[in-house]
């Protein structure tokens, strides 16, 4: 691999270590500190080319307030701001390439104050994948043949400008290349990386397409700094020539995702709940609960925010309903015999797992999550001169003080298959008393709006809107809107995030991913939000109509000004692109099976 250089100052920041013994002279002044550790060198560049570490020494003094000094190089505890970086062995530090931009290390010591030093890693690499030659002359063949314009490919995925955090893990690109190309060099660099992928593309028959794997995506993205994506092809028998793609950029957030995503998978042979811990970007989703898991076929599901319990339903619309907890699939409420077992087709936890919130038929209820037993009913809004109300799509606010749901005139159909509604809200007092429902969002248009979701601060709510009206289930002109909770903001369609407004993507059912993160050196606060789409998926699903679960930035800062809050889409990475994905639900944190 190979790399561009750069340095950038640190702002300093306090660690501690372990205590390790020796001998230190008493302190005169009774503080308890004795002196100032000072790490040398102070600031160090150091370059990984082709994953070999790279070992740099450190030593420490003990400088004394009578000007006195100490080696103390093998006393002190060395530790790093960020372990991926490397790691010590006594006082030197073995750099592997896992990170990459500035960094800081720290040694600490019993009585003294803790040294620090800044260093600052490039990364350069270069992989061959396929059947090309792996003696390094690939490469050269790229770095010697002249520029053609006419022989540029086109990057189909990503989309320019995106925004992914760094823990995405695998990170595609696919392209299109008519003009005789068969080889392409793919490189991803910013001024501290710079990586090169040698390709034919990662199966000879079908359309082209790399990927970086997890072990090279995050110090791609752990120098925080936007990323310039360029793919070049040429012909290997003929290699004078090449051509270039435009330059794409990603953005990449302040911190990692948080969070486990569930969705449901209906692709016959693979049917089930998965789930994906965005913790752990190097193992891909695995199957949670198949279809006949619990013995019966699995259908809607519904997680707690902690991850404990899930809600599911069996048999379809209508079908019995029953809690798990998901360490170990144990059954809360019975559901085997038919004439006793509750029935019901949306659910919703609150915001401590306490309770459960139920939707059959237009019937509202509260109900605790252990036993199934009925704690309150939950009225609908008061009649007006189009009939009663029916409730569907309930969920509690992140701090248990709302319930947002949509209410609508078609009683008497079944609740996934609703066409109109309005967005109501009311108030909670976390037990079992609901206030009196209000509107949020009217459905003014008569296009019915559908599946709320509250963002992690309770500010803001997501939820569907079917451009060319209809029922809510799997409607392909669904679009993903928000509106601010206290009614100030809104409703704003999410543009960027559905791209084309005259295309019938399927982009429904959004839901936020549980924590917020910032975004550039102002540290401007965002969320993510996912939702179910067919959009198509670069060369890999290229005509679209195969759903997968999608993920755009939110910007609660730009909805307030009036501008576009989200930014383009891109796929979550792991998903198998021969399954239909739906219903993505976030927890907290994935709880492990016991």
């Amino acid at each position: 691999m190979r790399i561009a250089s750069a340095c950038l100052a640190l702002v300093f920041v306090a660690a501690c270590g372990q205590h390790h013994s020796g001998h230190l002279p008493d302190a005169g002044d009774g503080s308890g500190i004795v002196g100032q550790l000072i790490v040398t060198p102070a600031d160090a560049t150091l370059m990984v080319t082709d994953n070999v570490a790279v070992l740099q020494p450190y030593t420490a003094m003990l400088m004394k307030d009578d000007g006195t000094a100490t080696d103390v190089t093998n006393l002190v505890n060395w530790t790093l701001a960020d372990s991926s970086y490397g790691a010590f062995a006594g006082a030197t530090l073995s750099v592997t390439g896992g990170g990459a931009g500035p960094s800081q290390l720290f040694a600490t010591m019993t009585g003294a104050a803790t040294g620090k030093a800044d260093f600052t890693v490039y990364v350069h690499g270069h992989r061959v994948e396929g059947s090309l030659p792996t003696d390094g002359s690939v490469p050269g063949l790229f770095g010697a043949a002249t520029e053609d314009p006419t022989r540029a490919p086109t990057v189909v995925y990503p989309a320019e400008g995106i925004l992914v955090p760094p823990n995405l893990g695998q990170f595609d690109v696919h392209w299109a290349d008519a003009t005789g190309n068969d080889t392409w060099e793919v490189a991803m660099s910013n001024e501290f990386i710079d990586l090169h992928i040698y390709t034919r593309g990662l199966d000879p028959s079908r359309p082209i397409y790399t990927l970086f794997n997890p072990s090279e995506w995050y110090p791609i993205a752990s120098t925080k700094s936007q990323l310039t994506l360029t793919v070049t092809g040429l012909q290997l028998a003929n290699p004078t020539v090449k051509g270039t793609a435009a330059a794409q950029h990603v953005d990449v957030t302040n911190e990692n995702a948080k969070g486990g995503i569930y969705y449901w998978s209906t692709t016959s042979n693979n049917e089930g709940i998965f789930r994906y811990d965005v913790g752990t970007p190097e193992v891909p989703p695995a199957l949670y609960a198949g279809q006949t898991a619990l013995g019966a076929c699995v259908g809607c599901h519904a997680l707690s925010r902690d991850g404990t319990k899930m809600a599911v339903t069996f048999d379809g619309d209508s079908g019995r309903g029953t809690v798990i907890n998901v360490a170990d699939l144990a059954v809360q409420i019975p559901y085997t015999d038919t004439a006793t077992a509750l029935h019901w087709n949306f659910a919703a936890f609150t915001a401590d797992a306490s309770k459960l919130v139920t939707v059959l038929n237009g019937a509202m209820t509260l109900r605790d999550p252990n036993t199934g037993a009925d704690l309150a009913d939950i009225p609908a809004a008061a009649a007006d001169g189009g009939g009663a109300y029916h409730p569907d799509h309930p969920e509690i606010s992140p701090d248990n003080t709302l319930l947002v749901d949509v209410e609508s005139h078609d009683v008497g159909t079944h609740d996934p298959f609703i066409s109109g509604g309005q967005i109501m809200l009311r108030s909670y007092d976390g037990d079992v008393t609901f206030g009196a429902p209000t509107v949020l969002v009217p459905d003014t248009d008569g296009l019915g709006k559908y599946y709320p979701s509250f963002s992690p601060d309770g500010q803001w709510v997501a939820y569907t809107v079917p451009r060319a009206g209809g029922t809510t289930y799997n409607n392909a002109s669904a679009e993903t809107w928000v509106m601010k909770t206290d009614g100030t903001v809104g409703p704003i369609r999410l543009d960027a995030a559905d791209l084309d407004p005259s295309r019938n993507l399927t982009n429904s059912w959004a839901r936020w991913v549980p924590f917020g993160v910032t975004f550039g050196p102002t540290s401007e606060p965002m969320f993510y939000l996912t939702f179910s789409s067919e959009r198509p998926f670069g060369v890999r699903i290229p005509n679209g109509g195969q759903p997968q679960i999608w993920m755009t930035p939110f910007f609660p800062a730009r909805a307030v000004a009036g501008t576009d809050p989200s930014g383009p889409s891109f796929r979550v990475p792991f998903q198998d692109v021969g399954t239909a994905n739906h219903i993505a639900q976030w927890t907290q944190t994935v709880v492990p099976i016991q």
